[in-house]
């Protein structure tokens, strides 16, 4: 799809869609290059690592509040959330952003 959005699928910089890392460590990859990591994953905003990967990188995370969707209904839903999303991001806003189909996506404690 051609949305407008650079976006880093995981699986070109980690075999196996990082199957075999941790989260933290392609956390960490994503963060350190300054990019807004999207998932789909919520669990992993209850690693206190990913907290302290927040804060040390300055970066955001926005996780889909249903796993249970079609790619192609993923894929609108952070679209449908873009301008918040990209704001988020150049604003450097520390947090987990749990993205709903309606309102704004919204911060979620973590760790």
């Amino acid at each position: 799809m051609e949305w407008g959005w650079v976006v880093h699928v995981i699986g070109d910089h980690f075999p196996n869609d990082a199957q075999d890392v941790g989260d933290d460590v392609w956390i960490d990859h994503g963060l350190s290059r300054g990019w807004s990591l999207l998932t789909q994953d919520e669990r992993i905003s209850t690693q206190p690592v990913v907290r302290e990967l927040l804060e040390r990188h300055r970066g955001c995370v926005h996780c889909l509040d249903s796993a249970n969707l079609s790619a192609v209904a993923k894929a609108a839903r952070f679209d449908a959330h873009r301008r918040v999303i990209h704001q988020h991001a150049r604003d450097r806003r520390v947090g987990f952003f749990v993205v709903h189909e309606f309102g704004p996506p919204r911060r979620k404690r973590i760790g």
